[in-house]
């Protein structure tokens, strides 16, 4: 992973080191100002367990990941059964092949994404509140919150990894101006923030994304490898022979899987961006032009692929930012989102709002089978991360903020307890939650929000 000069979000990665016999964990391909992080290899376990024949783990490593669907979900297409998970609805059925490794959580609630005497403006309040805990500022387009529960935890495990946290979207920020009824802008189309006036800039764009986290963010570096057909590994082609020959076949197996994944990955997003190089930089499409569906693959790939690499361990992806009225015409769906989240009773657009609820769970579903199918040590890479999926509304056609749908996929190791749909009392704060998520990668905190206690059970 090329580490590039300046950048906020970037903490200093050590010098290649060698314990004993083993590799670093962190050992870093190089070449001609490139450089790629690996993934984790036997050959990363200390020697004397090496040659035992045995395989230790890395580290126990910790990640949390946020994302959050805009407009909430009808509950009942949502809610399971009560106790452990057997069949599931029609939202979470895409789901099902995971279930014994996924946590649905009833009776969470935000309260200050209420109202509280504020009046309108549902869709900021619960984009603001679903990760701060708390009310946010409604005064013609000024912004007030607080640090937000990932920004917590990447401020305590920033110098772990080279990016202390990412964030991103399919739909773009708003910095400035007034929304839903006077709240700020800002507050619907950001989900992290790094203090109560200033949300953690969020990528929409994957091949952004890709050069910042393979390509150290110079994208006119990047074009012209591109112009040239040059991968990014072919910088680091001497390095990789070098470490092939002190690997064993197992290693060198799972290396060629994992650089034959960066290449496929460069070619993915080198299409989405392919008329650059026809039409010109000023006419560089925001996002691909495959439509929402792709654009949501390619930044869940992303993210996963930075997890694999321990590039960072804090991630937040808010899909489509609150309120979205974006048409599915994928799905034959011509109406916008908000807009058929108010059906009022209607069954047409019920149905219609059902599979977009649902084909919102397919693309997370994928996101969760690549990390289950990631090694990472002895285990993989949903063993040790929590991914929190819902919205901040219950129900779209009602406005409301209690038992937000969430669901929890991965166990950190053990600590989270899947495979089961726990209902919380009425009116636990959701802050108990991301209370836990803080103190469980070892951040000491006493309270987040209006939590009551962390949660303690999933």
């Amino acid at each position: 992973m090329t580490m590039a000069s300046g950048s906020s979000e970037r903490t200093s990665a050590p010098a290649i080191r060698v314990t004993g016999r083993a590799l670093d964990r962190r050992t870093l391909l190089r070449g001609l100002g490139a450089c790629v992080a690996l993934p984790w290899l036997g050959a990363m376990a200390p020697s004397a367990r090496a040659a035992l024949g045995t395989v230790a783990p890395p580290p126990a490593v910790r990640r949390t990941v946020f994302v959050y669907v805009p407009n909430g979900f009808q509950r009942e297409q949502w809610k399971p059964a009560r106790g452990k998970l057997r069949e599931l609805p029609a939202t979470l059925s895409p789901l099902d092949a995971w279930k014994r490794r996924i946590a649905v959580v009833g009776g969470l609630t935000q309260h200050h994404a209420r109202a509280n005497g504020d009046g309108p403006g549902d869709h900021a309040r619960a984009a603001a509140a679903w990760l701060t805990g708390v009310q946010p500022l409604k005064a013609q387009g000024q912004m007030r919150l607080a640090q937000s529960a990932d920004q917590v935890i990447a401020d305590h495990l920033e110098r772990a990894t080279p990016f202390r946290s990412l964030q991103v979207g399919c739909e773009g920020p708003r910095l400035a101006g007034e929304c839903d009824s006077g709240y700020a802008c800002a507050y619907q189309s950001h989900l992290s923030w790094r203090s109560e006036s200033t949300p953690a800039t969020k990528e929409t764009s994957p091949s952004r994304l890709f050069d910042r986290l393979f390509r150290g963010g110079d994208r006119t570096q990047s074009q012209a490898q591109r112009e040239r057909r040059h991968s990014v590994l072919d910088f680091v082609r001497a390095d990789t022979k070098r470490l092939e020959r002190r690997l064993d076949g197992p290693d060198r197996d799972r290396l060629d899987a994992y650089l034959t994944g960066i290449r496929e990955l460069e070619a993915r997003v080198d299409n989405a961006v392919g008329l650059v190089d026809r039409v010109g930089d000023d006419r560089r499409p925001e996002r691909p032009p495959t439509g929402l569906s792709e654009h949501a693959q390619q930044l869940y790939t992303l993210l996963a692929l930075a997890l694999e690499v321990d590039a960072t361990r804090v991630m937040t992806f808010l899909v489509t930012n609150e309120g979205s009225n974006h048409a599915y015409r994928d799905l034959g769906i011509l109406e916008g989102h908000h807009g058929i989240s108010h059906h009022k009773g209607e069954v047409s657009k019920r149905i219609e709002l059902q599979r977009i609820e649902q084909h919102h769970t397919e693309l997370f579903a994928g996101f969760v089978d690549r990390l289950a199918s990631t090694r990472d040590g002895a285990d993989d890479l949903l063993d040790s991360t929590a991914v929190v999926y819902g919205s901040g509304i219950g129900d779209g056609n009602r406005h409301d903020h209690h038992d937000l749908p969430i669901v929890v996929a991965g166990d950190m190791r053990g600590i989270l307890r899947p495979g089961q749909h726990t209902v919380c009392p009425p009116e636990t704060p959701m802050n108990d939650l991301h209370l836990a998520l803080i103190r469980r990668v070892g951040r000491e905190a006493e309270s987040f929000g209006d939590s009551r206690g962390a949660l303690g059970e999933v």
